[in-house]
Order: C-alpha cells, then sequence, then structure tokens
C-alpha cells in the first residue's frame, strides 16, 4: 500500500507523560482548573480522551502530575553563598512559579502526594543550613515555613483585587477610596488601621521584609545558642 505525504504528515508521533503533563498545565493556565477534564485536554492535544490513560491512571493522576510539572520549574540546588541567600532564593522561586501558573497553583498545597523533586530541593537546602552551622531542627522549622510563605504569599497576592490606576490621588481621594470599602459602621481607629495596613502596599518589599525577619530571627536564636554554649564551657 502507497502511503501518500498526506496521510504521513496526519501520523502523530505518541505522546509521552511528560508532553501530557506540559500540555495539562498549558492548559489550565488558559483556560483554568475547573475547565479541565481528560476531554478538553485531549481535544488540546490532539488525541482522543482515552489515548491520555497511557500516561495518566486517572484525573487524579493527572493533577498529581500537574504538580509534577510545576515543580520542574524550581531549581533543585541552590545558588551560590550561604544559607541565606538559599533561603531568598527558594522563597522567591516558589513566589514567582505561583505568579507563573496562578490558576494551578492552588493544586501545590492540595495534593497529599509526596513528590522526589521538592524532596530533593529541600535536602540540598538542609545541607547548605548545616554546613552553614544551622542546628537541623532549626534549619526544618525554617524550611518548613519558607514553603508555607513563598505559596501561600503569593497565593494571597492573587486574592487581592487589582487596584484602580489613580493617577496624582492627594491624600483627601485616597482616604474617601479607602473609606468606600469600609462599612459604614467601622471606627475613626479603624479607618485609620485600614489606611495604615491596607492600602498602598509595594508587595514585593514586604515580601522582602517578611524573609529578613526570619532570617534575622534565625540568626539571633543561633547567637543565643553560641552565648549559651560558651557560658557552659566556662
Amino acid at each position: 500500500m502507497t502511503v501518500t505525504v498526506e496521510s504521513r504528515e496526519r501520523v502523530r508521533a505518541p505522546l509521552s507523560r511528560q508532553q501530557v503533563l506540559a500540555g495539562a498545565v498549558r492548559y489550565v493556565d488558559e483556560h483554568g482548573l475547573d475547565a479541565l477534564s481528560m476531554h478538553k485536554l485531549g481535544a488540546a492535544l490532539g488525541v482522543k480522551a482515552m489515548s491520555l490513560y497511557k500516561h495518566v491512571a486517572s484525573k487524579d493522576d493527572l493533577l498529581d502530575g500537574i504538580v509534577e510539572q510545576l515543580w520542574t520549574e524550581i531549581p533543585v540546588d541552590p545558588p551560590a553563598g550561604d544559607w541565606r541567600q538559599g533561603v531568598r532564593h527558594l522563597a522567591g522561586a516558589l513566589r514567582d512559579l505561583v505568579h507563573r501558573h496562578p490558576h494551578a497553583a492552588p493544586l501545590l498545597n492540595s495534593r497529599p502526594k509526596i513528590l522526589e523533586r521538592p524532596l530533593r530541593v529541600c535536602d540540598a537546602l538542609l545541607r547548605i543550613m548545616r554546613d552553614g552551622g544551622v542546628p537541623e531542627q532549626c534549619a526544618v522549622a525554617l524550611l518548613r515555613t519558607i514553603f508555607v510563605y513563598g505559596i501561600g504569599y503569593a497565593l494571597a497576592e492573587l486574592s487581592i483585587p487589582p487596584q484602580p490606576n489613580h493617577v496624582a490621588e492627594d491624600e483627601v481621594a485616597r482616604v474617601r477610596r479607602v473609606t468606600n470599602l469600609l462599612t459604614p459602621q467601622a471606627s475613626d481607629d479603624l479607618v485609620r488601621t485600614a489606611l495604615l495596613v491596607c492600602d498602598g502596599c509595594d508587595m514585593t518589599a514586604q515580601f522582602d521584609i517578611g524573609l529578613d525577619l526570619m532570617i534575622r530571627g534565625l540568626d539571633a536564636y543561633l547567637d543565643t545558642i553560641s552565648v549559651d554554649a560558651a557560658a557552659t564551657r566556662n
């Protein structure tokens, strides 16, 4: 039987699991997580839904695979430097990951499966922290906090309604805008608190401040341990 050029062009190379997962991430990025189905993903990839089951066992396996795919974007090894730079880099990478994939990012916190890559990320940073003199118990506690902080902070950012682009907004206009968001019963003290806490926040600067507080807090604790150890020796 003669195979025409047209028929050869219709022959599609078989999909791999990685291609299916990458396609799922793209689909969720574009359409949202609620829109994802095996049928719709298959159509987006140019195959029937049943073909996907060669690579993913179920919808749950597909969701776990999306998380697996997201984690490939987080470098395993921290950048050169001390553990503080590693902590900052990981927190920033997690935050950036959520912003790149806002629709898929909630899966990072909701899927129960423990994946190998985030464990490798943890292992690499824990090794640097231990080498830097951080007791393992302290290193683990900070690492757990960084995971929650990096992902959770970014998810919180995504939940904040976009602020209107005010041109040359004066103080009176700012006060009126914020008070319009409050209940009419809000006291003057609460209005003032809202103006201080809820308006005009640079989220990136605030993120860095939070990291500074955690790192300085651990540094202070390590200094305390050193002082206690020196006192014990004396």
